[in-house]
């Protein structure tokens, strides 16, 4: 008896093993042509994304055709080394992503894709052949020049995103406590020039660093199971949500109430990044402590600049993901740093830091009704990416 359930169950599993081994096919697949291509893509790209998941479908239910394409990962080291070794073979350049090969023809950046897949369908559908080859004598300035396109429509509010970033309350308040303090020290105007450069470069090697390392989690944990659309979704959240927080404290502001401001530093923060700043600057190489405070308040800022630095970040991750974000970040945290410089230079050049912080405190509603159209703005640009 015992040896028959054992027969039973071995057969059993066999059968489930079967059955999870076998390559799943679609009975509606199999009664429909086949086009074959291989489909060179960035993970978690908008364009890409839309259309492996989008316009693919849509094609093949208006045609009644199946589209099997091989996908490989551009920014991959063999996805992007076999790219380039198969548009050698036809005699073409990498200039843009995703590229399609389909039949005999090659097609470069989205718009080329959108555009021609339905020619190839409809002449495959009509010959049973893919269609011949297409001359392609100026894709490549073409595909060039929206890649160019597309870079210049991010970086401007990458940069934007940036210059608010940087006179953020959080980071301003911090500034503000830095240089008061260099005025205590009452140092030379040289040793002050070191102090300020050091904390500076300090700030922008922090945040850059920040940004790659967050960057690099965007692509791999957000982007890997093609979620874009669903990352669209919670950026736009999260943008109105900051959208109507900063309104608020914009209104608060105007009445007097800044201290009453939802969007700001934790006052646990706000002694951390003091304390750091009191305790580096004690030492007899004060250079050397005004760069690591600089570097470690940077760290502790972004409890509260995050609201920004963020959802700038995945706006880059799905609008330009490739060597050009890195660029982008890049001019996101000049853009950011170019403010500390700024009010450094006017207290360098003797501008006290108490009318900084008047001049500040009067423009505070302004500050966070710009962030709240930022915000508007990255909600609704990051569709549209």
């Amino acid at each position: 008896m015992r040896r028959q359930k054992t027969s039973y169950i071995i057969v059993a599993g066999i059968i489930l093993f079967s059955f999870h081994a076998a390559p799943f096919v679609s009975p509606q697949n199999a009664s429909r042509p086949e086009m074959q291509g291989t489909y060179f893509t960035e993970t978690g790209c908008n364009h890409c994304d839309s259309f492996l998941y989008i316009q693919k479908p849509r094609l093949e239910e208006t045609y009644g055709i199946h589209i099997a394409l091989e996908t490989h990962d551009i920014l991959s080291t063999k996805g992007y080394e076999l790219c380039v070794e198969m548009l050698e073979q036809r005699g073409l350049k990498f200039t843009v992503f995703p590229v399609l090969f389909i039949g005999s023809n090659v097609y470069r950046g989205s718009n080329a894709i959108e555009e021609n897949m339905p020619k190839e369908i409809e002449y495959f559908l009509s010959h049973g052949s893919y269609m011949p080859t297409i001359r392609q004598t100026d894709q490549s300035a073409l595909a060039a020049k929206n890649s160019n396109a597309a870079f210049a429509a991010s970086a401007l509010p990458t940069i934007f995103a940036g210059l608010l970033d940087g006179i953020n309350p959080c980071a301003f308040s911090t500034m503000l406590f830095f240089l008061s303090f260099m005025a205590l020290k009452r140092k030379d105007q040289r040793s002050l020039l070191w102090v300020g450069l050091a904390f500076i470069v300090s700030v922008f090697i922090a945040y850059f660093l920040i940004g790659l390392g967050l960057l690099g989690a965007l692509r791999k944990y957000l982007s890997e199971n093609r979620f874009s659309i669903y990352i669209n979704i919670f950026i736009s959240a999260i943008a109105a949500i900051f959208a109507v927080l900063n309104v608020r404290d914009a209104i608060a502001a105007s009445r007097g109430r800044a201290f009453d401001s939802v969007l700001q530093m934790p006052t646990f923060f706000k002694q951390l990044n003091h304390r750091f700043i009191r305790y580096f600057n004690q030492l007899p190489l004060y250079i050397l402590g005004a760069a690591i405070s600089g570097f470690l308040v940077s760290f502790i800022e972004l409890a509260c600049t995050g609201q920004i630095y963020l959802p700038t970040l995945a706006y880059m991750n799905q609008s330009m993901r490739s060597s050009k974000s890195i660029l982008l970040l890049l001019m996101y945290n000049l853009a950011f740093i170019l403010p500390l410089s700024l009010v450094f230079v006017l207290f360098f050049f003797g501008l006290r830091h108490e009318k900084i912080r008047h001049w500040y405190g009067s423009h505070l509603a302004l500050v966070r009704l710009l962030s709240a159209v930022f915000f508007v703005a990255l909600a609704v640009l990051v569709w549209a990416s």
